[in-house]
């Protein structure tokens, strides 16, 4: 059988991501804001948020291509956390 997998903590997991990602010339950026600047939406509740000006056109991108990993919080079922 293979070898037991060795455990990670959430923030290796994130690191090893943003690693992988960077060696293959993606550009790291920084976490957004739990409260967005975004006046359609109360919270961040998904990852792709800081690009959504981007997507409509409204910005243009900072790198051509880019890693990060995002602070958000879970709104659909938070009375059941």
């Amino acid at each position: 059988s293979p070898p037991a997998a060795a455990k990670l903590s959430g923030a290796e997991v994130r690191e090893r991501f943003l690693t992988f990602f960077e060696s293959k010339g993606h550009t790291r950026l920084p976490s957004s804001s739990l409260v967005p600047e975004d006046p359609t939406v109360l919270l961040t509740i998904a990852g792709m948020l800081q690009f959504k000006p981007v997507f409509l056109g409204q910005a243009p991108r900072k790198v051509p291509c880019a890693t990060t990993t995002q602070k958000c919080i879970r709104t659909n079922d938070i009375e059941n956390v």
